[in-house]
């Protein structure tokens, strides 16, 4: 099985993630996808229910003034539906965020004490049940220390790209941000400790080995953005050629509304395969989190002392 306390320099920690993906991905992926699956399917079936409606009116509207007066008619007759649907999108978006966030976390939590157990989504189920107040805390301050931080870091990055020194510089700040916070992200639900606790051993954490863990950090942003970039202009080309070979030309409105669906659905697979790609992500800095924690607090070195002596007695 996959071992988390584990010393790891920049090579380790990139390969290390796609060992783990390797290992227990299968076991990995069909959890989240069980947990989420549900929630998912909802908020991309909303989205496409009222983004199919928005296309093919706001395209047909074109055709002649009372069309138009009639789609104002109808967004205003049906004003709070389309609210109420698109508040639960949003909540919908914000729970699916918070158990993608989360679920590694609880992941790593069940597996660090044995290394030969396989989480089952019973047990991953309760982990995040009894993680949620504290998710929702750590939202609820990270919004208030993360956002001036990099309002103000941001900044100064934007000033200092006019000497180009600014780009590699925000590359670095932002990925260290990133970094920080999930680290202080797992050590918060992964220990009783309290939120500004957690953020100075994020802060620590991350100096215990800064280049290697800010550099996996960044190539991780760059693997997962050209992979979903990749993916997603793939889907978008073929929406494309779909609507060039179905063009009529006596029917311009039909055209474009169902290439505005067809993009609907590319932009509803992109959300889909995003959340998916963010568990890499994730995971990654789980690995980190616990390479520097083995650094500092040698688990593993312990964890085999005690192995010794219970096969002594």
């Amino acid at each position: 099985m996959f071992q988390l306390y584990k010393k790891r320099n920049f090579n380790a920690l990139i390969n290390d993630t796609f060992i783990f993906f390797r290992a227990m991905g299968k076991n990995f992926f069909g959890n989240y996808l069980k947990i989420t699956g549900g929630f998912l399917v909802i908020l991309l079936l909303l989205t496409y229910l009222i983004g199919k409606v928005f296309f093919e009116n706001i395209f047909l509207s074109t055709n002649s003034v009372e069309q138009q007066n009639m789609l104002s008619k109808y967004f205003d007759d049906n004003l709070v539906y389309f609210i109420t649907i698109g508040s639960i999108c949003a909540l919908l978006m914000m729970l699916i965020t918070a158990i993608t966030y989360a679920f590694p976390v609880v992941y790593f939590n069940i597996i660090k004490d044995n290394k030969n157990i396989t989480p089952t989504t019973k047990e991953l189920v309760k982990g995040l049940k009894g993680s949620v107040w504290k998710i929702i805390k750590f939202i609820f301050w990270s919004l208030i220390i993360f956002t001036p931080i990099i309002a103000i870091l941001g900044s100064i990055c934007v000033l200092l790209m006019m000497i180009l020194v600014g780009i590699p510089l925000a590359v670095i700040v932002f990925a260290f941000i990133s970094c920080w916070a999930s680290l202080a992200f797992y050590d918060y639900l992964s220990n009783d400790v309290s939120f500004f606790k957690a953020l100075a051993n994020g802060w620590k954490l991350v100096f215990v080995n800064f280049w290697p863990n800010v550099g996996t950090t960044v190539i991780f942003w760059v693997m997962v953005y050209i992979v979903h970039s990749i993916v997603s202009i793939i889907f978008y080309i073929i929406s494309g050629l779909f609507t060039l070979m179905d063009i009529d030309p006596t029917n311009h409105a039909d055209t474009m509304s169902s290439f505005g669906i067809l993009i609907l659905i590319v932009f509803i697979i992109s959300t889909a395969l995003s959340y998916l790609l963010s568990n890499i992500i994730v995971v990654n800095q789980g690995i980190i989190y616990y390479s520097s924690k083995e650094e500092i607090e040698n688990n593993s070195l312990r964890s085999d002392i005690d192995l010794i002596g219970e096969n002594i007695e």
